[in-house]
């Protein structure tokens, strides 16, 4: 047992506090006697000794016996589930064992940690609920999570139940952090142990390579026992080879020899396949190689005879290049990166996935790779481009901003209301019919549609809606748009019955455009399709001579061919929405096609504006063309040439690492017929891909993912021609992930012509990366790598780790837990429990305080010692002086309401009214003393009204009928009463 401070320094305050006591005791004057002086100056003393204590943080200290024990148990892969159920075994026996009085808690972790259990009493475990990351061992951050655990009065121990594969490698730091506080570390060996694995440590293969060359790709096999063993290499996900090998104890080198067959990113893979094995994790390891060669191009055609003529002219200029469909365009930036650049000739958004244009997104501003957009009646903004991820990375926005470059419109929508439009329907047998199910209505969603098509629409826009049954219905005459009301409102009147008639629902939309003096007029048709009657061809011929178009929307997949031949016929698109839910974007996408300047065919001669390498050498004579899509160029982009109403027609610029080119006119015979004969034709188109190419690649640089601690760290090499190292360059890394996400890193020179920086912990698989090196004074230095993140470090690492769980015993003085009981040993130093005391110093303050003053202040002598002895029996007369008077007091009032009582009972008597029985009976008159002739009424002693009455009304009324008299004693008490009050008058 002790004493200890929180704040020793405070402690300090005492000698000053003292000191200027005695030097007020020493200046004071000796009005006190030398026994008071002592006495003030004893308790003055130990009053501030008491405050300071208190300031100080007085604690007493008590030693503890009490240990409590943070079970750490390994839940992760390394160690299997038979590791686990060892675990978990150990862990309940121990707490069986618990003496009375001791704690336990659990930590379960794998690459992280989690809390279990609270240290407590509690001796029942079933199960560890706890599923912390298995692919990764932290113990590191389990000690310190059990370190935080223990309550401060107790002894504190760890057992770590492990296999020791810690793949941080922060464990020995927070054993000994442990090891400061006091916390004793014991380790139990759980896990496979020495069971059989065979594994691909790494593969290897140039970073680069060249078309026709041999590459050489080596995988490193190791195995922990002697085993025939089946190793295949893959490229890009084809077999190119394999071999059958006898694997030693330990580590084999297979060699593989390929021939570079076709420039671009090659991912290669090798596979390792045996009878003995446990982890099938660690069979197979990656590499990637760059094989370069002539430009590639891929060209992404819709339709591949209007993508002729651009492909012939490339082809012309000896360009390498592929034609695909829309929908063959690679989604992963492996395959994209064999080409050097991607062109889209009329190419619909509709036909590509948002995964396909993210990666083309990337593919050119994270890697340097070139893009092409073609014009034409499906691309930019009428295909649908406006919001997406390739007009972020074209230099034109879709769409003509300026809203005097656009034309008036007017907009009909003719909308199905008959009874097959009540819900969402299904194909069958007979067309006439629907099958009903639940959901929402297709009108509704409808009108929801035409809702997202008016917000698109300007004010000024007309707009119409026209519903049919077996009729049509007019629920919005055509009209301006800013002159209906409320356009919501409106369309609830629209209400699923009865039959179907398209042709009338078109020949009132048909009708009302062709009043309208506007300059472009379009109708949408929503239906299902299942009409039962109707004549087109009329209806048809007046849209054309009245210049409508017409696109329809089938609702559902029961729509019939009629809307497609409508669409086909009308001059505008047919869309198959089989999904309903799909209606409002279409409505949408219509709507924006027709409202704003996304296609303007007119003839026009291209009006040069600057200078550009695209035109390099064909500068002037530009043939005619007859149309092109309207779009609005980015402020950071050239525009080389522009059409006559100063639209972009040519613009390119920089994005991120790559390029990108928009050519807003087409490349066929229907806007550049002219241009297809002209004779610079190929060499324009040809520049023009070619602009986009990446620049030359720079050698001497190299870069890996090493491992460091629980995540990893790009390593970048950097070297001249001569070998000597590139330094003090700003160096930064553009990594891109197996999932298309980019990270952009900056890299710290650590050595000559060496950088590092960290990325984290890699999900394993490809990764492309993008090296910048600029300087100034010197050129701009960069490399695109495919580099590969390795199998996890938890399944690399194999058996268990001895000497690792020996480190972290010995960094705490703990050893072996060899059985559960002996975890609970009493062996550690002792532990002390602190209990602050310095309340009870402030309160024992505050008691001397009134004492302090009073030895000060207060004098008593021999008068005042009188007082005090006289008190007492003073105080007992005052007490009784006070009861005589109160029991006076109480008599007098006794006495007083008697006299009232009586009174008012005499009165009562008085006025009472005789009972004629009463006469008769004698004895129930009072007795009454004859009354002398100087004696004055009894009515008028009483006071009461009657004293005022006739003096004869004593002798006129009969004795039978006076009031009875007051007693004798009453009255003789009263007359003595009033004639003491008289002699003391």
């Amino acid at each position: 047992m002790g004493v200890a401070f929180s704040s020793p320094l405070a402690l300090l305050l005492l000698p000053a506090a003292l000191a200027v006591t005695l030097v007020l005791r020493a200046a004071g004057g000796r009005r006190l006697g030398v026994a008071r002086r002592r006495a003030a100056l004893l308790v003055r003393s130990v009053l501030l000794a008491c405050l300071v204590g208190a300031l100080a943080g007085f604690q007493l200290v008590l030693p503890v016996d009490r240990l409590a024990t943070i079970f750490v148990v390994d839940l992760s892969d390394s160690v299997g589930n038979a590791g686990r159920q060892d675990g978990l075994a150990f862990v309940r026996q121990s707490l069986a064992a618990m003496p009375q009085g001791d704690v336990a808690g659990i930590v379960a972790f794998g690459g992280d940690a989690l809390v279990e259990r609270l240290p407590g009493d509690g001796r029942e475990v079933d199960r560890l609920a706890s599923i912390p990351v298995r692919s990764a061992t932290d113990v590191g951050a389990a000690l310190r999570l059990a370190a935080a655990l223990f309550p401060d009065d107790a002894q504190r121990r760890i057992v770590l139940l492990s296999d020791g594969n810690d793949t941080t490698g922060h464990a020995e730091a927070e054993a000994a952090l442990a090891a400061a506080r006091g916390i004793q570390v014991e380790t139990r060996t759980i896990g496979r142990g020495a069971s059989d694995e065979v594994l691909v440590e790494r593969l290897q293969t140039p970073p680069i390579a060249h078309v026709g060359e041999d590459i050489e790709a080596v995988a490193t096999v190791s195995s922990t026992v002697a085993q025939p063993a089946t190793i295949r290499l893959y490229a890009d996900g084809t077999l190119v080879a394999t071999q059958h090998v006898q694997l030693p104890a330990g580590t084999l080198p297979v060699t593989f020899q390929v021939i570079a067959g076709e420039a671009g990113f090659h991912v290669f893979r090798a596979v390792v396949e045996a009878a003995r094995d446990t982890f099938s994790q660690n069979d197979r390891a990656d590499s990637d190689t760059i094989v370069q060669g002539e430009p590639r191009v891929l060209v992404v055609a819709a339709d591949e005879a209007v993508a002729g003529p651009l492909v012939g002219a490339l082809r012309t200029e000896r360009q390498r290049l592929d034609l695909v469909a829309p929908e063959e365009l690679p989604d992963d930036l492996a395959a994209l990166a064999a080409y050097d650049s991607v062109v889209l000739v009329d190419v619909p958004r509709s036909r590509l996935t948002d995964r396909q244009q993210t990666a083309l997104q990337t593919d050119v501003r994270d890697l340097g790779r070139g893009l092409v957009m073609v014009g034409g009646p499906h691309t930019f903004a009428a295909g649908g481009y406006r919001d997406s991820p390739l007009e972020e990375a074209l230099p034109v926005e879709m769409g003509v901003r300026d809203r005097t470059k656009r034309p008036d419109v007017a907009l009909v929508v003719v909308i199905d209301k008959s009874g097959s439009m009540d819900a969402c329907h299904c194909n069958s047998a007979n067309r006439n019919t629907a099958i009903q199910v639940q959901g929402v209505r297709k009108t509704d969603i409808g009108k929801e549609a035409i809702l997202r098509a008016a917000a698109a629409m300007d004010a000024t826009d007309q707009l119409g809606v026209v519903a049919f049954d077996q009729a049509a219905h007019w629920v919005v005459k055509t009209e301006a748009l800013g002159s209906i009301a409320d356009l919501q409102a409106d369309l609830g009147a629209i209400q699923p019955n009865g039959q179907t008639n398209i042709a009338a629902g078109l020949d009132q939309a048909v009708a009302s455009l062709e009043q309208s003096t506007v300059t472009r007029k379009h109708i949408i048709l929503l239906t299902d399709g299942w009409s039962t009657s109707g004549q087109y061809d009329a209806i048809l011929a007046r849209m054309k001579a009245a210049g409508i178009t017409l696109s329809t929307i089938g609702a559902g997949g029961g729509a019939a061919p009629l809307l497609a031949q409508l669409a086909q016929k009308g001059g505008g698109r047919f869309y198959d929405a089989v999904d309903p839910a799909s209606i409002p974007d279409v409505f949408l996408k219509e709507t924006q096609q027709v409202s704003g300047q996304q296609i303007v065919e007119e003839p026009f001669h291209p009006v040069l504006t600057g200078t550009s390498p695209i035109l390099r050498g064909i500068a002037g004579g530009y043939p005619q063309l007859l149309g092109y899509d309207g779009t609005t160029a980015k402020a950071a982009a050239q525009v080389p040439l522009v059409t006559a109403r100063d639209d972009p027609l040519l613009a390119q610029w920089q994005y991120g690492l790559g390029r990108a080119v928009a050519w807003t006119s087409d490349a066929s015979g229907r806007w550049a017929k002219a241009w297809v004969g002209w004779d610079r034709f190929s060499r324009f188109f040809s520049q023009l891909v070619g602009w986009t190419f990446p620049g030359e690649e720079s050698g001497g640089i190299e870069a890996s993912f090493e491992p460091v601690g629980d995540g990893s760290a790009l390593r970048v090499q950097s070297v001249a021609a001569d070998g000597s190292p590139r330094d003090f360059y700003d160096t930064s890394a553009m990594v891109v992930g197996p999932d298309l996400r980019s990270v952009k890193v900056d890299l710290s020179q650590t050595a000559p012509g060496v950088y590092e920086a960290p990325v984290g912990s890699l999900e394993p698989g490809a990764y492309a990366v993008r090296i910048t090196q600029t300087r100034a004074g010197a050129a701009a230095l960069g490399r695109t790598l495919g580099l590969v993140a390795p199998t996890a470090a938890e399944y690399r690492l194999l058996g268990t780790d001895d000497a690792f769980l020996a480190a972290v015993r010995g960094a705490t003085g703990g050893g072996v837990a060899a059985s559960p009981a002996a975890v609970w040993r009493h062996d550690l130093a002792a532990t002390s429990s602190f209990t602050d005391l310095w309340p009870l110093l402030l309160v024992l303050a505050m008691l001397l305080w009134p004492l302090d003053v009073a030895l000060r202040r207060v004098s008593i002598g021999r008068r005042e010692l009188a007082a005090a002895r006289a008190w007492p029996g003073s105080v007992v007369a005052g007490w009784r002086a006070r009861r005589v008077a109160q029991r006076g007091t109480r008599e007098a009032s006794l006495l007083a309401a008697r006299s009232r009582a009586g009174g008012a009972g005499a009165r009562a008597a008085l006025l009472q009214t005789p009972d004629p029985t009463a006469a008769t009976a004698p004895e129930a008159l009072p007795i009454q003393r004859p009354r002398t002739a100087t004696e004055p009424p009894v009515d008028a002693v009483a006071g009461s009204p009657a004293a005022t009455a006739s003096p004869v009304s004593d002798t006129t009324a009969p004795s039978s009928a006076r009031t009875p008299a007051v007693p004798e004693d009453a009255l003789a008490r009263l007359r003595e009463a009033k004639r003491r009050a008289r002699d003391r008058g």
